[in-house]
């Protein structure tokens, strides 16, 4: 072990000590680190306890059955979408209530009330449709005024003849209304186009000329017509043939309004 340094005194002092002074790091203290501390790095007492964070809830998702509802609510023109529309909503509604982590009840409640305003939609227009549809007897006459389709008119239905701008575009539908009111025109005949594929615009403008013309005996009452009426023809276009439209209706129309059947008591057709 090698010998301990020696200490070199300053001049003018003895020893290295002052007098009446206890030796350096002997004031009756405990050493450093020695007065019942715990050693360095320790805590004394218990370590203490941490809590830790609550964890994050886990996120909802929607329900694919609200959704559907909804979409299917929007697009509810058909029966079948609206039906399923509804029970799809019912089915979200349900799952949501039992499961706190879907969501999606305003989804599901918008698609049962776009629904309900689908079907209330369709229902008044079945009823306003139905308002303004015509009448007949049991003989085929009619007997209340309505709206229908030039390719439901019957010899002998009486009708308001639409003017010459409404028809330049094509008429798909007519008022017909009973004879005994005021009318500008009636069907006095109909028959059926020949020919398999469409003949064409000119090829149906003369056979409904020729087989109109030949349709008048027989038909229409002689002495009820004036100067002033007119022999007319309804025929199909492209579209209506591809469609199965074959029939051509002649009509007797008149300038002004008359109040009675032009046809003779038992007409030919």
């Amino acid at each position: 072990m090698p010998p301990a340094p020696q200490q070199s005194e300053a001049p003018g002092y003895a020893g290295g000590t002052f007098p009446g002074q206890a030796p350096f790091g002997t004031p009756g203290q405990a050493p450093v680190g020695t007065r019942g501390q715990a050693p360095f790095g320790t805590i004394p007492g218990p370590a203490p306890s941490w809590t830790p964070f609550p964890g994050q809830p886990a996120p909802r998702r929607a329900s694919g059955f609200a959704i559907a509802s909804f979409i299917l609510g929007l697009a509810g023109l058909f029966i079948i979408t609206l039906v399923l529309s509804v029970i799809f909503g019912i089915i979200a509604l349900a799952r949501i209530r039992r499961n706190p982590q879907l969501r999606g009840t305003g989804l599901a409640i918008t698609g049962l009330i776009l629904s309900g305003l689908w079907v209330v939609l369709i229902v008044v227009g079945i009823v306003i449709g139905s308002g303004n549809s015509p009448q007949r007897s049991s003989t085929g006459q009619i007997t209340k005024k309505g709206t229908t389709s030039v390719f439901s008119l019957l010899s002998g239905d009486c009708f308001r003849n639409p003017t010459a701008a409404e028809a330049a575009g094509g008429v798909l539908n007519v008022t017909v209304i009973p004879c005994t009111q005021p009318h500008n025109a009636q069907v006095y005949a109909e028959f059926p186009a020949t020919g398999t594929s469409y003949p064409g615009v000119a090829a149906l403008r003369q056979q409904a000329k020729q087989g109109c013309r030949s349709r008048i005996a027989g038909n229409i009452n002689r002495s009820l017509v004036t100067n002033s009426m007119t022999i007319q023809f309804l025929y199909p276009e492209a579209g209506s043939w591809s469609g199965g439209e074959r029939t051509i209706r002649c009509l007797i129309a008149s300038p002004t309004d008359v109040t009675t059947s032009l046809l003779v008591a038992n007409p030919a057709g």
